[in-house]
């Protein structure tokens, strides 16, 4: 994979016809499914579950750098980040949860929560893509359910 050309790069970054603004608050999208809006986020669960309760948050508006926002907003991201990490740690009992804000594909605020377990080589790079596992809607739906339930209990 390499990095898209300049002027789209550019124009993506203005926010001009981005993806993510445009599919983030879609119920399903060909990437994830929406588990629900919080403060400054939207969460999603990422149909790719090879990177099993991989989960993002994707920042409401557009910004393409952490630093294009301002103070409060940072702080209330992070928090939405916090409240989802920890729905996740509840649910899944990880030793670890990695929190991963790359951008080099889609320049659109978000972060990637990868919840890792002890069988995971934690020296290996998280490469979430390096092969397809799928679960059955009723799978999703049920940690989505999960997810909101804990997400709702601890607002």
């Amino acid at each position: 994979m390499k990095w898209k050309e300049p002027q789209e790069w550019s124009r993506l970054k203005t926010g001009n016809d981005c993806p993510m603004c445009r599919e983030s608050g879609m119920d399903e999208n060909p990437h994830s499914f929406k588990v629900i809006e919080l403060k400054r986020s939207i969460v999603r669960l990422n149909k790719n579950q090879y990177m099993r309760g991989w989960t993002t948050l994707v920042l409401k508006r557009h910004a393409s750098e952490l630093f294009e926002l301002e103070p409060e907003e940072l702080a209330e991201f992070w928090d939405d980040v916090s409240l989802v990490a920890k729905a996740l740690n509840d649910i899944y009992h990880p030793a670890k949860i990695n929190y991963c804000i790359w951008g080099n594909i889609m320049p659109h605020v978000h972060c990637h929560l990868f919840p890792r377990f002890f069988e995971n080589d934690p020296s290996k790079p998280i490469n979430q893509n390096e092969k397809d596992v799928f679960l059955s809607l009723d799978e999703y739906r049920s940690l989505i359910k999960d997810i909101q339930g804990r997400l709702n209990s601890g607002r």
